[in-house]
């Protein structure tokens, strides 16, 4: 049989020339040449890291190596494969599970090897600790770079890069730095960031974010300082190692997390001022204002600090504006309105239309309603019903083989009593078959008690309850799923000084937690608003 062959390159980052896949795949054909078997199927990844699962091709190459589309994986050398020791040996695993022989050519590395596992397990930790040390040594050299005062980071708004002796210096961009200066003063007087970033749209002042508009984001520091008012740099004291990166174990990805105030490398740089001291400390001290009213505010109110509750209103995150596409989200306590506008101004979108929030409830769920209690919707919740109940009951046959089981056990028992084999053993186990066999027959008699077609009338009513109930359930996240099933997307268009909405089929049909089941049939529907 003829071997089915596969070869993984990759290499990290745009540092890297296009050539070094080119230079891996070579090795491998060259040594398939050698072992006499056939070209490669080729799976690479260009500028990805190696710490990263997510990578295209080599999941591309995992779901062909669960289908068996080749027989032998050969790598130049196993890091080109994961730099993760503990993901180099998941897949590892999963290939000998699936019958693949892996091969690192260059490392002289296979799983036929009787010490492929030690030898693998050894390569992969070191190829780990090669990404920390040069983690390590990245992180020391960009320090020595900033404590000379060069750029070791991005750009911040109101500086130029200029280049200096083969590396980066930061210089004040004079045009910006008047934009910087009156960002601080603007909220100093009083104006909060979603005002300033939308002046600044409207202005036409372009932001260094890639579509060029300002946001409430870019200005107000978060809780690691990232932020334009809370950039130091602006007075001439440039802070450097406020935050790291920490790999997600599950995915790969990069999260950023905030460094302890000891570790942080602060270098004064009077050049770079371009805001005064007084004017930094005002800042602050409203900075700090704002936060410990609005921490109040919370306590007061009992409401926790955001992030992890979730949408708590049944439409939110599920309607767009129909102007700019951005989301319609709760903008006061009674209404919706367009994110995009309120937080960036006309600039950045013209609707300034807001609803208030039971009329949307009460508007669109009318609609929904109405599909969701016709005939053609219950038959679908129906079928599902009876599938669900069907699989959910016990199999007969089983019950009628434990009877069987128990039955012959206990004339096994009885048999060798009659033979004079009476001993305490003996008598336990007969207790121990007759106790299985009431519990077989007591389960035989339950199945047969709950048929689920017995139960199916009942579905109809059950159905009506839930739908005409929707807005009452306490499950906000399971009707927002079920919602979102059923319409799709939500376009809310303004049209003569109102807001019409626009929901279009996304294919009614599955079930959601609360057993809802959408038919088919649903038209696309408008309301005005």
């Amino acid at each position: 049989m003829t071997l089915r062959t596969a070869a993984y390159a990759r290499y990290s980052s745009d540092a890297q020339r296009d050539s070094s896949i080119d230079d891996q795949i070579r090795n491998i054909e060259e040594y398939c040449r050698r072992m006499g078997w056939a070209q490669p199927v080729i799976y690479e990844d260009k500028a990805i890291s190696g710490a990263r699962s997510d990578r295209p091709g080599y999941q591309a190459m995992l779901d062909a190596a669960v289908e068996r589309r080749f027989d032998v994986l050969l790598v130049d050398e196993l890091s080109r494969l994961s730099r993760d020791h503990i993901e180099g040996a998941r897949v590892g695993r999963l290939l000998q599970f699936h019958g693949i022989r892996l091969i690192g050519v260059t490392d002289a590395i296979d799983t036929n090897m009787q010490s492929f596992k030690l030898l693998a397990g050894v390569r992969g930790l070191l190829n780990e600790q090669y990404l920390d040390d040069l983690a390590s040594e990245t992180h020391r050299g960009m320090m020595g770079l900033v404590l000379q005062g060069y750029n070791a980071g991005g750009l911040p708004y109101g500086y130029s890069s200029v280049p200096d002796g083969g590396r980066k210096r930061l210089v004040v961009n004079p045009e910006e730095a008047d934009w910087v200066r009156w960002i601080f003063e603007r909220y100093v007087a009083g104006d909060s960031p979603r005002t300033i970033a939308a002046e600044l749209n409207r202005l036409g002042v372009a932001s260094p974010r890639r579509n060029g508009k300002w946001s409430p984001n870019a200005l107000y520091p978060d809780a690691k300082g990232v932020g334009l008012l809370g950039n130091s740099t602006y007075v001439g004291k440039l802070v450097w190692n406020k935050t790291k990166w920490i790999k997600d174990p599950v995915t790969g990805r990069r999260r950023r997390r905030a460094r302890p105030a000891s570790e942080w490398v602060v270098k004064e740089l009077p050049d770079l001022r371009i805001i005064s001291d007084a004017l930094w400390a005002e800042t602050e001290a409203r900075i700090r204002a704002v936060r410990s009213r609005t921490s109040k505010q919370r306590q007061e109110s009992g409401r926790t600090v955001s992030g992890g509750r979730g949408p708590g209103y049944l439409f939110s995150g599920l309607m767009r504006c129909g102007v700019c596409g951005g989301a319609y989200i709760m903008v006061d306590k009674h209404r919706y309105g367009c994110a995009m506008h309120r937080d960036r101004g006309s600039a950045a979108c013209p609707n300034a239309l807001k609803v208030p929030r039971k009329r949307v409830e009460d508007l669109l769920l009318q609609g929904i309603k109405h599909d969701l209690l016709s005939d053609d919707a219950f038959k679908v919740f129906e079928d599902e019903v009876r599938r669900i109940l069907v699989e959910a009951q016990p199999d007969p046959r089983e019950a009628a083989r434990n009877i069987t089981g128990a039955e012959t056990e206990i004339k096994n028992i009885m048999a060798a009593i009659r033979q004079g084999v009476v001993t305490p053993t003996t008598l336990k186990a007969l207790q121990d078959a007759e106790a299985e066999l009431q519990a077989a027959q007591d389960q035989k008699r339950e199945i047969e008690r709950l048929e689920p077609m017995k139960m199916i009338p009942q579905a109809r009513e059950a159905h009506r309850k839930l739908v005409s109930s929707l807005e009452r359930v306490e499950d906000v996240a399971s009707v927002r799923k079920a919602i979102g099933t059923i319409v799709g997307e939500i376009r809310l268009v303004p049209e003569g000084g109102e807001l019409v909405a626009e929901m279009t089929n996304a294919g009614l049909a599955g079930v959601c937690q609360l057993t809802l089941v959408a038919g088919t049939g649903f038209e696309p529907v408008t309301f005005g608003l």
